[in-house]
């Protein structure tokens, strides 16, 4: 999407809402494929709205990013994942750029505030997105009651420590888990590149 920006032409504008869309709708499928008391019909549910709609009944977390620190047993490390939400800002922009994607009156394309309205919308999604799918926590870990034991899904890059330390876990190595909130102050989203 980035790339499809820079380069600014009608033609990239169209692809990057497209890739906006797609990727808003995969990330949030993604989270809820965790998701185990939620019905097949709704995890088979491709409009990011009732997504949205499913993911926050079942999370009621609202836009908050969740830090997770778990401190391993006698001091065998820690390590922290990240849990990033699709705002509903981002599901927002994402529903509104649908309907640039739609079939669109001739006169609408010819207008320059249309591109300019379309050009605003992906530039504010864009750093969004791009921290919706930061996070390496695919959902949130839940604790299934009668078993006492907590399900979680891990996507990062490497072979470095961290995957050692989510293998002792895998493993059923005794943990402590703290979680960090940070709930973001509407409409003072700024998204700092590494």
């Amino acid at each position: 999407m980035e790339s499809r920006l820079r380069e600014g032409t009608e033609e990239a504008l169209i692809y990057a809402a497209l890739e906006l869309r797609c990727g808003v709708e995969s990330r949030l499928k993604e989270y809820i494929e965790t998701i185990e008391h939620i019905p097949k019909a709704q995890k088979k549910e491709w409009a990011v709205a009732k997504l949205g709609r499913s993911l926050e009944s079942a999370y009621r977390t609202g836009d908050k990013i969740m830090i997770f620190t778990i401190r391993l047993a006698e001091n065998a490390g820690d390590i922290q994942l990240l849990y990033t939400p699709v705002t509903k800002r981002l599901q927002d922009i994402a529903n509104r750029v649908g309907d640039f994607l739609h079939a669109v009156r001739h006169e609408s394309v010819s207008n320059p505030d249309w591109w300019k309205e379309l050009r605003g919308l992906l530039d504010e999604a864009y750093p969004l997105l791009k921290l919706a799918t930061s996070g390496q926590l695919i959902g949130l870990p839940l604790l299934h009651r009668p078993t006492k034991t907590t399900t979680m899904r891990v996507v990062f890059e490497g072979e470095g420590e961290r995957s050692a330390l989510v293998a002792k876990l895998a493993q059923g190595e005794t943990h402590v888990v703290s979680v960090q909130y940070i709930d973001p102050i509407p409409g003072t989203f700024t998204f700092y590149e590494s």
